[in-house]
């Protein structure tokens, strides 16, 4: 038991870096698949602040 834990103890942080990178791979490419800027109607060019 005593070996497993310091194991564990060794390994954790190699594994939290991993996992860190991994979630901010998938976070970076799902991300700039969600951006979508349909184009805007011409009726809104009366209400816009800065033409």
């Amino acid at each position: 038991m005593k070996k497993i834990k310091n194991f564990l103890k060794k390994i954790s942080p190699a594994i939290v870096c991993c996992l860190t990178m991994v979630l901010a791979i998938n976070a970076n490419s799902a991300s700039c698949f969600l951006i979508n800027e349909p184009k805007e109607p011409k009726s809104v060019e009366k209400f816009k602040l800065f033409k």
